[in-house]
């Protein structure tokens, strides 16, 4: 039914990455692939190819980054936070605890080799999401959890690399926030590709909900400007080298009004999207993604590239981007 050689013509090993976060529908999947995206990074567990979706995807000649590792390593953060290593000063992870089958370190690794033996033969499927977001207060306690889960990944799917995903902040201005410790978690044995994912900070809606926002999305350095030199400098005091662990840049194509509360994200214009992920690829990015298609906190008065063409035409701008500066410099 499929073709022997499937996996391997969609490696992003042997070509230049085109992603998008939270792409889990059909229509979702559709209006990806319009744009341009050839693979979507999905948290928890990867469709299948008998699946509505995973049908659309193969139809659409879209892969899965499969997410369930960087869910499962969150799942077991929570419960250890609540049990083992406390969070200081009335901190918290995550609201309650809900993982107690994530009793110890042993459980958690045999819940990773049991999903990598249930995916290891899905055509899917061509790499793994394996970390997201951590809290300053903890930070580096991943590490070594992450060289196992590598480890596993490389035995039982050789094919398929790991992305290690780590944040910043854009914020108004050109200034912006990153902390050092947000990179700990990283070692060349724990991550094959690392992605950052750089967002401006959310802010207080001083307008009338649904008008236009308080500040303008011009007014935030989408080049990243000063950050991104930050963050590599973390990273290469953790031993990453770009040529073995490059880079994949996460653009932000979502903005409005955040579920349940009265703040809201600056919705980036096309333009605002396409210099973010130029810049990006100009600084060595061999892969771009953005994010997203869905979340729990979107709701009315947010946009995403489901019902913004700006946000669509930005994605789309991007991508032809970056495809012209690696074009233009094929070491990257």
């Amino acid at each position: 039914m499929f073709q022997p050689n499937l996996r391997a013509t969609h490696s992003i090993e042997k070509s230049h990455f085109i992603g998008g976060f939270a792409i889990d529908s059909p229509t979702r999947a559709e209006n990806a692939a319009n744009s341009g995206v050839q693979t979507t990074i999905s948290y928890n567990n990867p469709p299948t190819p008998s699946s509505p979706l995973g049908k659309k995807l193969l139809s659409s000649h879209m892969r899965v980054i499969d997410g369930y590792l960087a869910s499962d390593l969150y799942y077991y953060e929570c419960h250890r936070t609540w049990t083992v290593v406390r969070p200081p000063n009335g901190q918290r992870f995550c609201g309650r605890d809900k993982y107690t089958y994530l009793a110890n370190e042993k459980a958690f690794l045999a819940d990773i080799t049991k999903h990598l033996q249930l995916v290891r033969n899905n055509p899917l499927v061509v790499g793994y999401w394996v970390l997201d977001d951590w809290v300053a207060w903890d930070a580096g306690s991943a590490r070594p959890l992450l060289m196992k889960v590598n480890s596993l990944v490389h035995q039982y799917t050789p094919n398929r690399p790991t992305i290690c995903g780590l944040g910043g902040t854009i914020h108004l201005g050109n200034t912006y926030s990153w902390n050092d410790g947000t990179a700990a978690n990283f070692s060349p044995q724990g991550c094959d590709r690392v992605g950052l994912y750089l967002y401006t900070s959310s802010m207080p809606n001083r307008a009338p909900y649904n008008a236009a926002p308080y500040s303008s999305p011009d007014k935030y350095n989408w080049a990243m400007n000063g950050l991104l030199t930050k963050i590599f400098a973390s990273l290469k005091k953790r031993g990453w080298d770009s040529k073995k662990e490059p880079i994949i840049g996460i653009t932000q194509a979502f903005g409005g009004i955040i579920r349940g509360t009265s703040n809201y994200y600056v919705t980036p214009t096309a333009q605002n999207l396409a210099a973010q992920s130029k810049s990006f690829c100009e600084h060595g990015a061999s892969g771009i993604a953005f994010y997203g298609w869905d979340d729990s906190s979107f709701g009315p008065g947010s946009f995403t590239p489901m019902n913004s063409s700006q946000i669509q035409q930005g994605i789309q701008q991007g991508i032809t981007a970056c495809k012209a500066y690696w074009q233009a410099h094929p070491t990257v």
